[in-house]
């Protein structure tokens, strides 16, 4: 009966016409076609595998554009019931599904088309529906200091601090923070090739003079449930051998899953042809390095498996080429934690820096004995953590210590070395990868200088003071150079009769330029962190400019029409105090910003993506990393500059400052206890998984969550445990404690004993956010539909009876980011289903629902980042890659 009457409402579909869907265009070519189609072909079981994938990518694209998809939820549900939600616990094969549930598929599939036909329809004649409050914004020069020192505002987590946040709706200002999106444009001929991220496209052939598109690379992922974690995010450089390009591939699901291969693409057709596995690379290390030609590939690995029991998070540390055609391992060299790129010269020479400064080379395409030596390695004073290049006879290379080094590529003898004057000590990366021209070598650095030496003598040529740090490997046409720096701009300058002048300096992005940069006839291309490639003449004029990842601009805002793979990204969430607001990013800087202005302060580099908050204590800011080296930092939070660092190993979430003591979850499944003072452990303690959440404390006590569903509660001095809950497990959504009462998801139990006192049941919704507390309610989230894993469908705010746990009022939003509340009572929230930041009063009204105050409209949706509130603002980071400050 079920079967039937969907079947009459399929039959609706064929009413439209193919015209009318031109004239209701999705703003995707591909997703238009098959609308058209689907009006006189039903979906069957070689047509599902893709339509499904477009359907729910569609679906993101009617969430960004502001959307509400109620009626699409149900679809969600079906499909989820009878697709696998993750392939990790069946070996990661394909789901094999028989014709019963094939027939049952394609006809929710074609139910789905259905339905977002209606809300397509809707978006191409609705307006923004975002709108202010009738109030005049706070004066931020009159509110007093109440700062938002962690997650949540302070050690409970509560997420109500006591401080006024805005009361209009408006833009005070908005951040560029940006991917660490280092992918290098490879250009052959008159093409360029370009990676993308997305679920659906992985990599670009375009036109050099026009920027128009040859072929693109398409993938059809094998899982219907959590596409957004399961597929492979191509986030390298491409490398162009004789018949194909090549790229590697990075995701989240360690090496039991799918992401672990480099991939090789017919030229011609952008077909994918062969993979080779060479080991997984965590998403939140921003790149996937490795280097290429037609006999070997040689890359550097670590074993990242966080979804094991107990889980491996390490940092690459050894090297391993194989055979291109066969795919057979030549060999293993282990050489430490290494954080660049490896490059291969033209005699299949291999080079690779090191964090502890070593520099290794050796002949790469040889099948080397059981324990490989280097052919020669040389030691600088600073970590190489960017590439090193080959020219005539000469290696070349920055360091760390501040000094540019240049050897000799078969011996590693010292020919010459420059140090900078300044050091920037707050750099991860001091030197730019270098670039060999005409007899010189030019090399961008951390302390806003862009160097030009002779290539024999180490003679400085050029030393030209730039807007920023400049981290991107520069360019060169004759005499003249070109580089782009973390502003954004990009510099044109000549040397000419042993003098240098400035060509042209122009704003070619808000957004830092991380990746190297290319050159073909008197052509420079450049790809942004906000996913943008660029291309100028040496002029300095513009050429053409497209997108990086599918999209289309509409109200002057670009909507994803694919969704970057791998996770979520921008997950830092802010803090604030002594007039600074502090967040990091997927770019792995921590910025400490102007909360009144917004100008950038200082900014930090370290080894990976940051997804916690930058804890505030004592003047200090607390931080870690997850996907690159084991230490966790401790900062000067006026300076930026280090305190001390401790290795805990990889850190997802914020940690918690209390009595001289900060806690830290541990991807490694510990829970670590540091005195913040000096860094020196007090206590760990183990857990069977990752402990990836925010600790909260609240007298004696500390509480942390795990992946083993446990939450456990410890004497926050000495570790002791005094109480494990099973069920209480943590990931996006974390335990908070208020008044003797811990809050976990949709649970309150008591904080002395672990006992549950009430849970709010909804459904089989899913719970996987951090509540809110204050004044006797709480605030808690959960998902309606899986959609793609990380971007579900819907997502309700409960208020909740703190008492009693019964049900107030409910308000569509939240989903992966934390409400919060102000000191009038006013709920603060982003959501993750479509691009607004709300403002509800705290008071229900009698039907059970809550009224908006306000709705302030962002570029996209927030993933897990949650506001902190100061001084009458709410600063928030979306995935539209701003942090924002509304007033």
């Amino acid at each position: 009966m079920k079967n039937f009457k969907l079947i009459i409402f399929l039959l609706l579909i064929v009413e439209i016409s193919a015209q009318g869907i031109i004239e209701n265009s999705s703003g995707d070519l591909e997703l238009d076609e098959i609308r058209k189609e689907i009006t006189s072909n039903i979906t069957q079981r070689k047509t599902f595998k893709l339509r499904a994938i477009k359907m729910k990518l569609w679906a993101a694209m009617l969430q960004q554009q502001g959307i509400p998809l109620k009626e699409y939820v149900a679809i969600d549900n079906r499909l989820n019931k009878v697709t696998r939600w993750n392939n990790l616990w069946s070996g990661n094969k394909p789901q094999q599904f028989s014709d019963k549930q094939m027939q049952k598929v394609c006809l929710i599939i074609d139910a789905g088309y259905a339905i977002l036909e209606k809300y397509q329809a809707i978006a191409n004649t609705r307006k923004s529906t975002d709108f202010t409050s009738n109030l005049n914004p706070l004066n931020y020069n009159k509110q007093k200091e109440i700062p938002w020192t962690s997650y949540k505002g302070n050690e409970g987590l509560s997420g109500y601090t006591g401080a006024f946040g805005p009361t209009k709706g408006e833009k005070a200002w908005k951040f560029p923070i940006g991917l660490a999106w280092e992918s290098k444009p490879a250009i052959e001929g008159s093409r360029v090739y370009i990676s993308s991220p997305g679920i659906r496209t992985k990599l670009y052939c375009l036109d050099l003079n026009t920027g128009k598109t040859i072929w693109k690379t398409q993938q059809e992922i094998e899982i219907m449930g959590d596409q957004l974690y399961h597929a492979p995010n191509n986030q390298s450089s491409p490398v162009i051998l004789e018949n194909y390009i090549m790229y590697r591939e990075m995701g989240a699901r360690g090496n039991k899953g799918p992401t672990k291969d480099v991939v090789l693409v017919d030229k011609k057709t952008g077909e994918i042809t062969k993979e080779i596995e060479v080991g997984h690379v965590d998403y939140r290390a921003g790149h996937a390095p490795f280097a290429a030609n037609n006999d070997v590939v040689v890359y550097p690995f670590g074993v990242q498996d966080i979804h094991t029991t107990p889980p491996l998070t390490q940092a690459f540390d050894r090297m391993i080429a194989k055979n291109i055609k066969t795919g057979q391992k030549l060999y293993e060299m282990y050489i430490g934690y290494t954080f660049s790129e490896p490059h291969l010269d033209k005699e299949n020479w291999a080079y690779q820096g090191t964090a502890e400064g070593y520099l290794y080379a050796w002949k790469a395409d040889e099948r080397l004995h059981n324990r490989p030596k280097p052919n020669w390695m040389f030691r600088a004073e600073g970590a190489i953590n960017d590439k090193v290049i080959t020219s005539g006879n000469f290696v070349l290379f920055g360091a760390n210590d501040g000094v540019f080094y240049c050897l000799n590529k078969r011996t590693g003898k010292l020919i010459w070395k420059h140090k900078v004057d300044i050091i920037e000590t707050n750099a991860f990366k001091h030197f730019s990868a270098p670039y060999v021209a005409n007899g010189k070598v030019a090399v961008g650095s951390a302390d806003k200088h862009f160097y030009v030496f002779d290539i024999k003598t180490g003679k400085v040529l050029i030393n030209k003071k730039a807007d920023d740090w400049i981290r991107s490997a520069p360019v060169a046409s004759e005499n003249k150079f070109f580089f782009a720096t973390m502003k954004g701009t990009l510099y044109g300058v000549e040397f000419h009769k042993n003098k240098s002048k400035e060509l042209f300096k122009t704003q070619i992005s808000h957004h830092p330029v991380f990746a190297d940069l290319s050159i073909k006839d008197d052509k420079i291309v450049i790809n942004d962190s906000d996913l943008y490639t660029h291309c100028y003449n040496t002029k300095g004029d513009k050429i053409w400019k497209i997108s990086t990842i599918d999209s289309f601009v509409k109200d002057n805002t670009r909507i994803f029409s694919d969704q970057i793979a791998g996770g979520a990204y921008y997950q830092s969430k802010p803090t604030a105090a002594d007039d600074m607001v502090f967040v990091g990013s997927p770019s792995r800087f921590i910025y400490a910003l102007d909360a009144k202005t917004g100008k950038e302060i200082w900014k930090h580099e370290i080894g990976a993506s940051i997804s916690g908050a930058p804890t505030y204590y004592q003047g200090k800011i607390y931080v870690g990393q997850q996907g690159g080296e084991d230490d966790f930092y401790c900062l000067d939070a006026k300076t930026g500059k280090l305190i001390w660092k401790q290795n805990v190993d990889w850190v997802w979430g914020s940690a918690t400052c209390s009595d001289n003591m900060v806690y830290i979850p541990g991807i490694d499944g510990y829970a670590w206890a540091l005195d913040s003072n000096t860094g020196a452990m007090i206590w760990k303690k183990p857990f069977s998984r990752s402990v990836c959440s925010e600790p909260a404390v609240e007298g004696n006590i500390v509480i942390f969550g795990s992946w083993d569903d446990y939450l456990k509660a410890f004497n926050k001095k000495t570790g002791e445990l005094l109480w494990k809950y099973n069920g209480g497990g943590t990931d996006s959504g974390v335990a908070v404690i208020k008044d003797g009462k811990v809050y976990l998801k949709n649970k309150c139990l008591d904080l002395k004993t672990g006992k549950l006192i009430w849970e709010f049941k909804d459904g089989n919704n899913i719970f996987n956010i951090t509540p809110a507390v204050h004044d006797g309610k709480v605030y808690m989230s959960c998902w309606h539909g899986l959609g793609l894993g990380g971007v579900c469908i819907e997502a309700v705010v409960y208020c909740i009876d703190a008492k009693t746990g019964d049900l107030n009022w409910t308000q569509l939003g939240a989903g992966l980011s934390s409400p919060v509340i102000g000191e009038k009572g006013n709920v603060y929230f982003s959501n993750i289903a479509d691009p607004y930041f709300y403002c509800v009063d705290s008071e229900g009204n009698i039907d059970g629902t809550t009224n908006i105050k306000w709705k302030y409209k962002m570029g996209n949706k927030v993933e897990e980042s949650a506001p902190a509130l100061y001084k009458g603002r709410a600063y928030i980071m979306s995935s539209d890659g701003y942090l924002h400050a509304i007033k």
